[in-house]
């Protein structure tokens, strides 16, 4: 290629230039990223047939994995865990319980019963192992409406108790999971409960049980003996698996087979839940996930998480605490959950500044704990001097969206890594900006030579027209002597090269 003048040049090696940098700020990251490749959550290998399902650490509320844990589905007969819960919660085992008919008459059919009749005086207990072993319909009525005086007005709290504990696609409409359109919930909301119902201790002792018989009743004056219907939680059959410590099964034809788990192996807790699956693909695609979740990962303490990641200061950023009243510390151990060999370095965190009525006294904050862009963990933050400042509805995020975290503490890898790509965009623009004065100061200079010909040609009484005529014929070497005259010094100065700027050729 032939170049026509510097300015060509120049074109060329700003392009080259502008090229080479903006290569070098591609690239770069892209190592940087690469070498902060061990920031990635594990995901399983092999499939499984559930619709929906989800593995979740107990301890820490991390999902280890799922699919479609947001979808809601029929939960069938794994709603008696919730009634459960909400029983356990609100009254004595020891309470008796007089059967209405409201409990026992109007059951769809083919629904499970522990053969109650009315008027039959019952345990709370008795109701409680036949709801949660045997998976009783009528026992389950009952317990409902001796806890809130009837069915919709328990149902009604079990929603309001599944909100309490995050769950956000859940609506209850009986205590049993018998068909009803409007009676959903998602995997991972099961998965809440689950943990739930894993941190209640009454809960988890009744589910340890693989049979108990219950107080004598008009149809079973001996007692009936109700047996744990979860195959992997019973000692005695194919499935049994010695970490499953509790669990229910559920099955309606609109919801196909559910099952939500309970286990624990050295010293870790996982809920696994399966929904919109087949038998006895539940029980296979439950080990998949236990499997996986104890297998790849482990649970580690976070030391110091205050001064760690400079939580006094970003409460009082956020004036959530005030300077000289506040002294922030973590109300008990921050345990998270990473995938195994994980570096705790690339662990971020995000605050939440709702407090419940179930956050610790004096709370103020909860700090979440994040790895790979995955919640792993959290620890809420006491003030022992109470700021004067008012607390209630400041949230940095959604409580009702579990997926939402903002004001992500920055890791030193990711600030280098930004940094980098920062000087880059910075030296780009200082080359852009001095390209551009290059510009302006040739502009300018041009400028004022064509000022300077213009006034020549007007001292010398010349048109810019007649000046373009002698240009061109000097070039073909035909310039009349008597035009030409004794011109040529005072216009041509500068020789032909001048009088080509004068044209204003580049």
């Amino acid at each position: 290629m032939v170049l026509k003048s510097v300015s060509d040049i120049w074109k060329i090696k700003w392009q080259r230039l502008c090229a080479g940098l903006l290569l070098t700020a591609l690239l770069f990251p892209a190592y940087s990223f690469r070498a902060a490749a061990a920031a990635v959550w594990v995901a399983p290998e092999g499939e499984i047939t559930a619709g929906a399902a989800i593995v979740m650490d107990a301890d820490t509320e991390t999902v280890l994995w799922g699919s479609n844990i947001y979808e809601q589905c029929y939960p069938a007969s794994i709603t008696k865990i919730m009634t459960g819960l909400l029983v356990l919660e609100n009254c004595d085992q020891d309470e008796m319980v007089t059967i209405t008919a409201d409990s026992v008459y109007g059951l769809e059919s083919g629904a499970v019963t522990a053969g109650l009749s009315v008027d039959d005086v019952v345990s709370v207990r008795d109701l409680l192992y036949a709801t949660l072993l045997r998976s009783a319909a009528d026992s389950s009525n009952a317990l409902a409406i001796h806890v809130a005086g009837g069915i919709p007005e328990f149902a009604a709290m079990m929603t309001e108790r599944a909100r309490e504990l995050g769950c956000t696609g859940t609506v209850f409409k009986n205590p049993s999971g018998l068909t009803d359109a409007d009676h959903v919930t998602t995997v991972y909301d099961m998965a809440l409960i689950g943990r739930a119902c894993f941190n209640n201790p009454a809960f988890m002792e009744i589910e340890a049980a693989e049979e108990y018989k219950m107080g004598p009743t008009a149809k079973y004056p001996g007692g009936l003996t109700v047996s744990m219907g979860h195959k992997m939680v019973r000692s005695d059959t194919k499935y049994s698996d010695e970490r499953v410590v509790g669990g229910k099964t559920g099955f309606i034809s609109a919801a196909g087979n559910t099952l939500i788990t309970m286990a624990e192996s050295e010293g870790r807790r996982l809920v696994a839940v399966v929904m919109k699956d087949k038998n006895p693909q539940h029980y296979q695609d439950t080990k998949f996930l236990l499997d996986f979740g104890f297998d790849n990962f482990e649970n580690t303490e976070v030391e110091d998480p205050v001064t760690r990641f400079d939580a006094a200061e970003r409460l009082r950023t956020d004036k959530i605490a005030e300077g000289a009243d506040c002294h922030i510390l973590a109300a008990g151990p921050a345990i998270v959950t990473v995938p195994a060999g994980a570096d705790p370095e690339d662990l971020t965190v995000s605050y939440d500044y709702n407090m419940t009525e179930f956050a610790p006294e004096l709370a103020v904050a909860r700090m979440i704990f994040h790895y790979a862009d995955v919640r792993n963990g959290s620890v809420y933050l006491l003030n022992d001097r109470e700021s004067a400042l008012e607390l209630a509805g400041i949230s940095e995020e959604d409580p009702e969206d579990p997926k939402k975290a903002q004001g992500i503490h920055i890791s030193r890898r990711t600030a280098l890594t930004a940094a980098v790509i920062l000087g880059a965009v910075l030296a780009l623009l200082a080359v852009w900006f001095a390209h551009r004065l290059s510009v302006h100061s040739e502009e300018a200079r041009r400028q004022a030579f064509r000022e300077r010909q213009r006034q020549r040609l007007k001292d010398m009484e010349l048109s810019e027209e007649h000046f373009q005529e002698m240009v061109e014929a000097r070039r073909h070497h035909r310039i009349p002597e008597e035009e030409n005259g004794g011109d040529r010094d005072e216009i041509g100065t500068d020789g032909p090269d001048r009088a080509d700027e004068a044209e204003g050729s580049e």
